[in-house]
């Protein structure tokens, strides 16, 4: 064994349920369960190097497995680093591992540097006036300067912007992603043209309309000022870079595909954000990657904000910016306490939580769904959103006997 030997000796997977933060715990249990399931990546070389990675169970581009592991196990590691079938959790571990292994950072293995510290964003799902405020309240806090939020057409967004701008100053920047929901330029043109008007801290619209409409896109990116942000691949890249109809791109997935992506950007001149969703582990290996990548200039989204812990000693962001460590590997510090407290079984589930969603109209009705339900209709334009004075209210299954009652009554055909 040689004291640099890089062979793949043990893999270890160790199940986590880190607890939402309180402060949006109900919607994220709504929107977002298995997101609180943290898989976390544990190999250990043949000369004792130990890397860590992780996968959140909810989300991740592609998950780690036996079927993974096997294919590593008495491998040289480097020949498998840059294999994203591997999923997010076994290739994280092995770049920290690499970098252990050579004393050096995981960016001094993706590139070049280009940057000392990455943008990152504060990430918000949709939810009501009151709480946005909240969260941007508590971004600002912990030394963000951006927030990005999932807009949807069962909430009223001028509202939600409104209560956001009365908490924050004005070089805070809000980043507003629409999935689509707006379905075509006549109802984006408008709505989104009112909001830059009413909202100094709008920034940029990620993926407004459909992305597979090309002239949709085209049109409406001459209409707004704001800059679109799609999620690269569809329509596709040369597609979308030849036809003007986005300013910058979502890049996301394996270490391979995203350097690819990335360099792709930087030849079409075109910023993107880093989207990868996890705690600490995740947000420094994206900022390894933001940290070679030129045209990562937009905030990463990676909700570390999410979670109740980021499962670190030390994570601070400072002016919107997350330093790059220059430590080797990942340069991080694990807690492992945190992770011995929130660890669970290997087989670990959560159960669904059964919800009412009521949606009150401008109106006066309200109309009441089983557990949501209701995006298709939103989405297929079978009724219409985005209203002055929308509003969504969810109650999750507390247990009492209340909304037993009340669940079985308003939804007798819907089982349990």
């Amino acid at each position: 064994m040689g004291a640099l030997d890089a062979t793949v000796k043990e893999i270890e997977r160790i199940v986590l349920h880190v607890p939402f933060h309180e402060r949006c715990r109900a919607t994220m249990q709504a929107y977002g369960p298995g997101w609180c399931i943290v898989e976390l990546c544990r190999v250990t070389t043949a000369c004792g190097v130990v890397g860590v990675g992780e996968t959140i169970q909810g989300y991740t581009w592609g998950h780690s497995g036996e079927k993974q592991f096997a294919r590593v196990r008495g491998a040289n590691l480097f020949e498998h680093l840059w294999d994203d079938s591997l999923g997010a959790g076994l290739q994280m571990a092995l770049f920290d591992a690499a970098g252990k292994l050579l004393g050096v950072p995981c960016h001094r293995l993706m590139g070049v540097p280009h940057r000392d510290a990455c943008p990152l964003s504060w990430w918000a799902q949709s939810m009501t006036p009151q709480e946005w405020a909240a969260e941007a309240q508590a971004a600002q806090e912990h030394g963000f300067t951006t927030m990005k939020v999932k807009a949807r057409p069962w909430h009223d967004i001028d509202a939600q912007l409104q209560a956001v701008g009365a908490v924050v100053p004005r070089h805070f920047r809000m980043d507003i992603d629409f999935n689509g929901l707006l379905l075509g330029v006549d109802a984006a043109v408008p709505l989104i043209g009112r909001l830059e008007d009413r909202h100094p801290h709008l920034a940029i619209v990620e993926s407004p309309i459909p992305q597979d409409d090309v002239a949709g896109n085209r049109m409406l990116r001459g209409k707004i000022r704001s800059p679109i942000a799609m999620h690269m691949g569809s329509p596709p890249p040369m597609t979308a870079i030849r036809e003007e109809v986005c300013d910058g791109f979502v890049l996301g997935g394996g270490a391979r595909r995203t350097i690819e992506s990335g360099i792709l950007c930087q030849q079409a001149k075109m910023p993107f954000w880093l989207q990868m969703v996890g705690t600490g582990l995740t947000t420094t290996f994206a900022a390894h990657l933001g940290a070679v990548l030129q045209q990562a200039r937009w905030p990463s989204i990676n909700c570390i904000n999410i979670y109740s812990h980021t499962l670190l000693t030390e994570f601070r962001v400072e002016g919107g910016y997350l330093r790059v460590p220059d430590e080797p590997g990942l340069g991080v510090a694990i807690d492992w306490d945190a992770v011995e407290r929130f660890r669970v079984a290997d087989a670990f589930t959560l159960e669904p939580v059964r919800q009412i969603h009521s949606i009150r109209w401008p109106d006066g009705r309200v109309t009441r769904h089983p557990d949501g339900g209701y995006r298709a209709d939103f989405l297929s334009g079978k009724i219409t959103g985005f209203l002055p004075g929308i509003e969504l209210e969810i109650r999750l299954d507390d247990g009492t006997a209340e909304f037993e009652r009340e669940y079985q009554d308003l939804f007798p055909g819907v089982s349990r």
